[in-house]
């Protein structure tokens, strides 16, 4: 579980980054959970964009990769999801760069 302080400085970290998966009309596929993960087993920090054609609702697209890919929803911002999951292989920690 993050702490406000927390959530609040990942939230400034990807501020600058930009979508690294999309969510399209198919929805949540097993291909874009694949390439989520990949994507947070590499850089513990992912924006997530869902496109306009997308039928889901934001909100229940964030609830359901937190929930499958055992993850920590930082914010949703428009149509933009910023999930965290901590990496205990990657030496460089995201929160730990702050202290």
């Amino acid at each position: 579980m993050l702490t406000s302080k927390e959530r609040a400085y990942l939230r400034g970290v990807a501020s600058t980054q930009e979508a690294v998966c999309f969510v399209g009309k198919d929805g949540l596929s097993d291909m874009c959970l694949a390439s989520i993960s990949d994507a947070l087993r590499a850089r513990e920090i992912v924006k997530i964009s869902v496109l306009q054609n997308c039928d889901c609702d934001t909100k229940s697209v964030a609830n359901e990769i937190c929930e499958r890919l055992e993850c920590e929803c930082v914010g949703i911002v428009g149509r933009k999801i910023i999930a965290y999951k901590l990496n205990p292989k990657n030496k460089n920690h995201i929160l730990k760069l702050k202290i």
